[in-house]
């Protein structure tokens, strides 16, 4: 079951960002700094009171095991680019015993329909490129690339 989080949920939140700060310090670790310190209960009322902003939980066997944070963004036309609405997932988490159960599917599917009711054309994101496993998910439910981010290390 996939619902608005809540509240109540700091703690498992909480949890689970911990997992998601560890797997992507491991993939970028000269980008992503690994702590502890996540979330709060400021910052989630802050999210929760957002009306561009969807925090969503999936439940399993009453247990909450997953989460998405996503937002609505709406980018203004100017001369040179069309406008558009899209939603976009920040964070897409599911704890390790709920991985291939279709939580994430269930939790993509539920924000799509949120993102498409407030006028979204497309759902878009960000993975790491060394992020096998979430780049078989996104392809497997109709992610397709769109653009490619290259960087260059610099000497400091």
């Amino acid at each position: 079951m996939v619902r608005n989080a809540e509240i109540k949920d700091l703690d498992v939140l909480v949890t689970l960002f911990i997992a998601e700060n560890e797997h992507n310090a491991i993939l970028a670790p000269d980008v992503v700094r690994k702590t502890e310190d996540v979330l709060n209960e400021s910052e989630l009322h802050d999210i929760l009171s957002d009306d561009n902003q969807l925090l969503i939980v999936s439940e399993h066997d009453g247990k909450v095991v997953g989460a998405l944070l996503g937002s609505l963004t709406k980018v203004k036309e100017r001369r040179w680019a069309q406008s558009r609405t899209y939603g976009y997932v920040e964070e897409l988490i599911v704890s390790a015993e709920a991985r291939k159960i279709g939580v994430a599917t269930g939790l993509v599917s539920y924000f799509s329909n949120w993102a498409s009711s407030l006028g979204a054309g497309s759902v878009d994101l960000h993975v790491w490129s060394n992020n096998t496993a979430a780049k078989v998910l996104y392809d497997s439910i109709g992610f397709q690339p769109k653009q490619n981010l290259l960087s260059k290390k610099l000497r400091h």
